[in-house]
């Protein structure tokens, strides 16, 4: 018979070590979160229960942290040797935090999903509830659906851009480090672009800060004088050649006479600024302005990626921070982290440079939802980084991108085969990665690199834990319900909204994470069957629709050489326009009769579709005729309606099938949309109530009545 007494001193002292090494633990991770201050705490849509979670909270505030450049960990961070101590040897900076959350925890699914802002602003429930694009969201209305509150998950998001200004509730950062050298800012020659630089005005704009954008900030010339700031200026109609290659066409110059480093909204010659630029004829849309000019005060931006990893971790496994402040979110978990465009280009390089361990090794996301982000990884941990300019066939292809490595498994780099290297390469702490790309993603953030060679000739393997998957026909970004737009593109913009698909998929990512249940196989197009192709309208099959131009126009890609001083996707950029080391074959998805995407996941409504849906869209005149649309604005995409009948099809010579043709009349619609979504439904690609909604949705059309 067992003697109670050992048993029950050994329960103690079970208890005791086990009470330790949660607190070693905690203390090991709240070491770089120093202090959690909330400044506000509102119960959001009048106290409305959200399922069986019950009502939500949300907390706002400042989160302070700490930086020891000795800590190996941290070593990756560019130029944190050249970041300013505190007194105990440590960098310090703080950010602003925003946190959605269950009234009460325990009701919740002890799972958090992390996003890190957008520019400094919030993206994840436009997306996965179908809301508003708002930093605040405060009624029920604000927070759409409510899925991801009914799911019971926490949400949270940190501020991590240093040049994000503050305004509208964006998340910033404060404190950030510059870097320095010899008791002074370090100063380099750096490029900008301006385009589009007129937009929708109607008068002369003459004046436009060196960022290109009035919510991020400048970086400061050393001087107003041209020639102490070594600065040019150069103007050409777009960065891309016709056809599309990984060069840069070289520009004119513009005569120092004609411009100034001033601000002067009325023309020159304005008032002397180190953080605008002055155009004496003022600036068009046609045109892309490259300048190249002395630049200071550098902050230190890989510590971007430390403020995500840190928070996470603490919200994960602290119980309190070093001040006594209790975690606000104890009791998670499972942490998804998930990038949307902007930010899934960070998530990718996050990885890539180690920041999903953190400084106790352990995993700081247990799953990864990148969301639109491409072939791309990111312009971030550099001096002088620009990490709110992201590359597009019309502008700014100066980015470093797309350099070897582009894939998740490790692979031998073609250039240097010594070099074996991957997204993912630290198998204790790499998170599960589900990838989805709208069609935009193949035209205009060479999405085909992630799953080809660079020559584009075979598909490549994805690791196990990754899932390749296409919204099929989608362009970047939507907002749910909001109406098609022309902006600077020649058709009206794609409505698709790929959030029923995105919804299934962060499902999918859950169960995968948490039981171990394998998502759905991917679903992307492939060279070996013939949906992966060149992007010139007889290999993609697109339809000759009258008033559609189809040019082939793509941003092209290459292996590019930034100077001596830059090594995997970070360091100092020497060469402002790279040299081009080799060329990437860049392919794009087949399309069907309708000339819609044939691969991927097919949203019912692009499977039973009413219009030809596209990734890509061509520029007006005004703005460079003919390259393709970018992501800013009006992201990219067109919807071509199709015709009602036979005859006006005939009759306007549009070689697509009409709505009759397809569907017969409104109920015959209605029933090949419910049979779309109840196949994906079926693969656990659309969750039933979508699959209901989305019938609904086809019944409440006006399709053939």
């Amino acid at each position: 018979m067992k003697n109670p007494t050992k048993q029950l001193k050994r329960a103690v002292v079970y208890a005791a070590a086990v009470f330790l090494a949660l607190n070693l633990v905690s203390n090991l991770a709240e070491a770089r979160v120093t202090q959690v201050v909330i400044t506000s705490r509102e119960v959001v849509a009048n106290g409305m229960s959200f399922g069986s979670t019950g009502p939500y909270e949300k907390l706002r505030g400042t989160v302070f942290f700490e930086v020891d450049p000795a800590e190996p960990h941290n070593a990756v961070v560019f130029d944190l040797d050249k970041a300013p101590r505190n007194d105990h040897g440590v960098v310090e900076f703080s950010a602003d935090f925003f946190i959605l959350k269950p009234v009460d925890l325990g009701r919740g699914n002890h799972g958090l999903i992390f996003e890190p802002s957008n520019r400094g602003n919030i993206f994840v429930l436009t997306l996965m509830n179908d809301a508003r694009a708002l930093n605040n969201p405060t009624t029920a209305q604000d927070l759409g659906n409510g899925f991801l509150l009914r799911q019971g998950y926490t949400v949270a998001w940190v501020g991590w851009e240093a040049d994000v200004l503050p305004g509208l509730n964006r998340l910033t950062v404060q404190n950030f480090p510059i870097a320095m050298q010899g008791g002074r800012p370090i100063s380099e020659r750096i490029l900008v672009e301006l385009f589009d630089a007129k937009g929708d005005s109607t008068n002369e704009v003459f004046t436009r800060p060196l960022s290109g954008f009035p919510t991020i900030r400048s970086y400061e010339a050393v001087s107003t004088d041209q020639t102490v700031a070594m600065a040019e200026l150069r103007m050409r109609p777009s960065d891309s050649p016709r056809p599309s290659a990984p060069d840069i066409p070289e520009g004119e110059v513009v005569p120092t006479s004609l411009w100034s480093f001033a601000n002067c909204p009325n023309g020159p010659p304005g008032i002397p600024t180190t953080t605008d630029i002055c155009l004496a004829g003022g600036f068009q849309n046609n045109m892309v302005y490259e300048l190249r000019y002395k630049a200071t005060k550098s902050p230190v931006m890989g510590l971007g990626y430390v403020a995500s990893r840190d928070f996470v971790s603490f919200l994960r496994n602290a119980s309190e921070d070093e001040a006594g402040n209790p975690n606000p979110v104890p009791g998670i978990t499972t942490g998804l982290c998930q990038g949307m465009s902007q930010t899934a280009r960070y998530m990718r390089d996050f990885l890539y440079q180690g920041f999903n361990e953190d400084e106790q090794g352990q995993r700081v996301c247990d799953g990864v939802y990148i969301h639109i982000g491409g072939g791309a990884k990111f312009f971030l941990n550099y001096r002088f980084a620009q990490p709110n300019s992201i590359p597009a066939q019309h502008a700014r292809r100066y980015v470093p991108d797309t350099n070897f490595p582009r894939t998740y498994a490790l692979r031998q780099d073609p250039l240097h085969p010594e070099n074996v290297d991957g997204m993912l390469k630290r198998p204790a702490t790499d998170p599960k990665v589900i990838h989805a790309d709208s069609s935009t993603e193949y035209w205009q953030s060479r999405s085909s690199l992630v799953d080809t060679d660079e020559d584009g000739t075979a598909d490549l393997v994805q690791p196990e834990n990754v899932r390749r998957y296409l919204y099929s026909s989608a362009q970047h970004f939507v907002v749910k319900g909001a109406p098609a737009s022309l902006g600077k593109c020649q058709q009206l913009s794609n409505p698709t909204h790929p959030g029923v698909l995105a919804r299934a998929l962060l499902v999918a990512l859950d169960q995968w994470v948490r039981d171990g249940i394998e998502p759905p196989a991917s679903r992307v197009p492939r060279i070996e069957d013939e949906t992966l192709v060149r992007s010139d309208q007889d290999s993609t099959g697109f339809p000759d629709i009258p008033g559609v131009t189809y040019n082939g126009l793509f941003n092209g890609s290459g292996e590019r050489d930034f100077g001596r001083r830059v090594s995997r996707n970070s360091g100092v950029i020497d060469k402002l326009i790279p040299d081009v080391l080799s060329v990437h074959r860049v392919l794009v998805p087949k399309v069907d009769e309708i000339g819609n995407d044939i691969a991927g996941i097919r949203h019912p409504f692009v499977e039973a579709p009413i219009a030809t849906l596209t990734g890509w869209n061509l520029r007006r005149p005004e703005f460079t005729d003919g390259d393709l649309c970018d992501l800013n604005a009006i992201p990219g995409g067109m919807a071509i309606p199709l015709h009602r009948t036979r005859a006006e099809r005939l009759a306007a010579g549009d070689p697509r099938p009409s709505l009759e043709e397809l569907y017969g009349d409104h109920e015959g619609y209605v029933e090949a949309v419910a049979e779309a979504a109840e196949e994906l439904a079926e693969e656990r690609l659309l969750l039933l109530e979508d699959l209901e909604r989305i019938i609904q949705e086809a019944e409440e059309s006006n399709v053939l009545r």
